[in-house]
């Protein structure tokens, strides 16, 4: 017995279509379905620790204007996938580390056009974006609430708040972020900027001193930033701002001048500004 097989002479030029439309990374998915544009992993966030001042040298004005920075501005620049801590700057900066905010949005999902449908990839999209709204309205409670407890630290450990934010970053390739909500003058034992004997070499002493003490972090790939620097006067002012550039600088981290201000400036973070 013989069998016929018919065979559509178009079958070789279908198969021959079909890789060409996977080569070319499926840019004819059916409608509906993203682009291949659409398909790679979502960008993993932004990883955002806070130190906040609360020695005795703030004044209640400019822990309000911590406050609104924080609410008005910072809390709203959150989106998926990032995380915030917010930890106080006292004078057992180091010793008595406790978090007073910590919060982890969940990660936007990322789609695969061929392995999911786009109504269920766009139901938890709405999810998440209901979830992230969610928990920023929780974090503007959480930081009102931080600001009316009273903190009575009569002294300023903020090189220790440093150290201890190259172990609080992690390495799951976000996108690092330091603020320092603080007059920026060190008044710890046995380091006080009013005590010191400012001269053309007390930088590099100071430095020295510190490296040998542990006290200057590797932050590299970390976008820092300086909200609330003041001193009693124009050239104490001057002379902090001065240390703390140089002392960044040898930290590694990327911290331009214009973000060193009394008040928060050039926020949101820009992409490039940890590859500065």
């Amino acid at each position: 017995m013989v069998v016929l097989m018919l065979v559509d002479p178009s079958f070789p030029r279908r198969i021959t279509a079909w890789i060409l439309f996977l080569i070319m990374g499926g840019v004819l998915l059916p409608t509906g379905y993203p682009s291949s544009s659409s398909l790679a992993t979502t960008h993993p966030g932004m990883e955002l620790i806070i130190f906040v001042d609360f020695s005795g040298s703030i004044r209640s004005e400019d822990k309000k204007s911590f406050e609104q920075d924080l609410i008005k501005r910072v809390i709203p620049s959150l989106s998926a996938g990032d995380r915030i801590l917010v930890a106080p700057i006292t004078e057992k900066t180091l010793t008595d580390f406790r978090p007073l905010i910590e919060v982890d949005f969940p990660a936007k999902p990322a789609f695969n056009g061929f392995m999911q449908n786009a109504m269920t990839y766009n139901r938890q999209v709405k999810e998440v974006e209901a979830e992230v709204a969610r928990l920023k309205e929780e974090l503007v409670a959480q930081a009102a609430g931080m600001f009316k407890q009273h903190f009575a630290s009569p002294r300023t450990d903020i090189f220790n708040a440093v150290v201890l934010a190259q172990k609080l970053f992690s390495d799951e390739g976000k996108a690092k972020v330091l603020v320092l909500m603080s007059d920026m003058v060190e008044d710890s034992q046995p380091y006080n900027f009013y005590n010191l004997k400012w001269g053309p070499d007390t930088v590099e002493k100071l430095l020295g001193e510190l490296d040998a003490h542990g006290l200057i972090p590797d932050l590299s790939g970390v976008c820092l930033y300086v909200s609330g620097a003041s001193a009693d006067s124009a050239e104490m002012a001057h002379r902090i701002s001065n240390f703390w550039g140089v002392y960044f600088q040898r930290a590694k981290a990327n911290m331009d001048p214009r973000r060193y201000a009394h008040v928060l400036l050039h926020w949101p973070p820009s992409k490039a500004c940890p590859a500065g």
